[in-house]
């Protein structure tokens, strides 16, 4: 089986039109014909028909299951081409979120930065679900990731390298404020400034409502952590955030939740499980994973 016969077959599958795909592709028409032909010939059955009368292409049963395995035959074979020049690769091609990469790594970039690494960290920022995308597609060589549990995929190894609480926020002059703890449930009439969807918070504030069968009002949200926190010093709303992103200079009230068990934030350290890394990446990844364990014992 010739592997440019499957990338023709995908992208008639796709254009539905011989002609288009010959010029995709700049070969003659035939060649198109000759490529079906043969995958028809492998398989023993036949892929597509023409419809003569309407002048379109139907995709038989056969044709459509060929169409599913030859998409990922060839975004592996591609993975395989991007993973082979990489292996003489110098930097890391570096996922990182606005959360993790705003209120966590830059502490370990100071660490980066004194030995000399940091340059080497070619930083692609995006959510952690777009971000894990990325990294099945080899479009990145690790990332840290954020979730609610910790990650488990068939294709992805991730290391837990820290695990964060979720608190409670409110303004200095809300009357929250006194509290040095609440429970979930007795927040059910309060009304939240909370982070759109795409981060991790707002599915583990749904586990938490759910769990408590209440349901709090969001009155606003927003992608962005500093407006989040502007808005709850301003008693707008109260706000629910990770350790991670909260800092003295927000000016608030920070209360544990009382749950149990506790809900975490887990920030991991990904990567392809069939990636090779250059022995200059490893040393990189090496710098990195020392710079988190060195964080955890001076916090």
């Amino acid at each position: 089986m010739k592997i440019k016969d499957l990338a023709y077959f995908a992208a008639l599958i796709k254009l539905k039109n011989f002609t288009a795909v010959a010029d995709q592709f700049k070969v003659s028409q035939p060649t198109i014909t000759y490529a079906v032909k043969r995958l028809e010939d492998e398989f023993a059955t036949k892929l597509i028909q023409r419809d003569q009368s309407h002048q379109s292409l139907i995709i038989t049963p056969s044709g459509e299951q060929l169409y599913q395995h030859a998409t990922r035959i060839l975004a592996e074979i591609e993975l395989t081409k991007a993973d082979m020049l990489n292996l003489n690769a110098t930097d890391l091609r570096f996922g990182l979120p606005p959360i993790i990469g705003t209120y966590y790594f830059s502490k370990l970039a100071q660490k980066l930065a004194a030995n000399g690494t940091i340059q080497h960290f070619k930083t692609a920022d995006g959510g952690s679900k777009e971000l894990l995308a990325s990294l099945e597609a080899g479009e990145l060589d690790v990332a840290l990731l954020g979730s609610a549990t910790p990650l488990q995929t068939d294709t992805i190894t991730a290391k837990v390298i820290e695990r964060h609480h979720f608190k409670i926020v409110v303004a200095p002059d809300s009357p929250l404020a006194p509290k040095p703890a609440v429970a979930f449930r007795d927040l059910a009439h309060e009304k939240f400034i909370m982070l759109a969807e795409g981060f991790v918070h707002p599915v583990v504030f749904k586990n938490l409502s759910d769990v408590n069968q209440i349901k709090p009002e969001i009155i606003y949200r927003t992608n962005d952590v500093s407006v989040l926190k502007s808005m709850v010093h301003e008693n707008v709303g109260i706000g629910f955030l990770t350790e991670t992103s909260i800092t003295p200079a927000d000016d608030l009230v920070v209360l544990d939740l009382l749950d149990e068990p506790q809900p975490i934030f887990y920030i991991s350290l990904a990567y392809r499980k069939t990636q090779f890394f250059s022995p200059k990446q490893q040393a990189l990844i090496s710098n990195l994973e020392q710079a988190a364990r060195d964080y955890r014992l001076e916090h």
